[in-house]
């Protein structure tokens, strides 16, 4: 019997080797990589990150960036819990709007009552395929129209054709940011969206 248990925990003391093991080379492996484009912004970068939070700052241009993580722990039996990283550019002329653009439909939302029922803000401007794709909300809806020009609404959605399908483009007074699905191997495709904010941020601050 005392044999048995001790096989037993043999077996779950190797298998929880392996499985720390994975995470601890995957996490070196992965930071190498957050590192590498890092240096090649010349950003400041956070290695014990423990992917919540601040993993690297700094400016490109004219424009203050950051690269975030962000865990969210959701309710659930099984108590899991969801990473997502997030490029965020600060823009240079924050305005006073209250303004909010973010994705709208089922895959950006999920299930929704009508905003008739909820009383949910979502103002048009007059762009089909805009407001098709976004929701927007401000202070005061006439100020909100008249500051998304039809250069700006252009360069908005160029650059959102610009991202991955699950890339989650959103904009405020303050900044423009994109929610990447999860933990990111391709940095290539973080350096080119993060890139293309700051184009965006140059657009909208014009």
């Amino acid at each position: 019997m005392v044999l048995d248990l001790l096989c037993t925990l043999g077996l779950f003391g190797g298998f929880f080797y392996l499985v720390f093991g994975r995470m601890k080379r995957f996490r070196k492996e992965h930071n190498a990589a957050l590192r590498s484009l890092a240096t090649h912004y010349g950003f400041g970068f956070n290695e014990q990150h423990g992917w919540n939070g601040t993993a690297m700052s700094g400016m490109i241009g004219n424009y203050r960036c950051r690269i975030w993580f962000e865990t969210v722990r959701r309710r659930s039996r099984r108590n899991r819990s969801q990473t997502y990283m997030h490029s965020t550019i600060t823009l240079n002329n924050p305005r006073q709007l209250g303004l909010e653009i973010s994705p709208q439909g089922f895959l950006s939302e999920g299930i929704r009552l009508p905003d008739s029922m909820t009383g949910n803000q979502d103002i048009t401007i007059g762009h089909p395929e805009f407001d098709g794709k976004y929701r927007i909300k401000g202070y005061d809806e006439n100020a909100v129209r008249a500051f998304l020009t039809p250069e700006k609404v252009q360069a908005i959605l160029q650059l959102q054709n610009g991202l991955g399908p699950l890339q989650r483009l959103s904009i405020t007074d303050q900044e423009v940011a994109v929610r990447f699905p999860g933990l990111m191997a391709d940095m290539q495709m973080v350096g080119n969206s993060t890139s293309s904010l700051a184009w965006l941020a140059q657009q909208i601050d014009a």
